[in-house]
């Protein structure tokens, strides 16, 4: 998610470009779409990792389980963050 063209107000505001700057070709409403299908796959990714380890004994499978879980809902819940910036550019 650290991708220079994937910032919201770097699309928004086309900020501090130089000629070395990536382009960015994402319109709002694309990266708006990406975000929200990033925040899709990270959810998808949480929801497979309790349930491969639901029937886990071992402590350490569990505790990974757990951990990547804790992790995807984490990075979510930044992409939303960015989703958010877009929307209230949008108002």
């Amino acid at each position: 998610m650290q991708q220079l063209t994937k910032d919201p107000q770097g699309v928004l505001n086309g900020e501090n470009c130089t000629l070395s700057s990536p382009q960015r070709k994402m319109t709002a409403f694309e990266l708006n779409r990406y975000l929200d299908f990033c925040s899709e796959l990270l959810s998808m990714l949480a929801k497979i990792s309790a349930l491969y380890v639901q029937d886990f004994t071992d402590p350490v499978v569990v505790t990974a389980g757990n951990e990547i879980e804790v992790l995807a809902t984490g990075l979510s819940r930044k992409v939303w963050q960015k989703i958010m910036i877009l929307k209230s550019y949008e108002s």
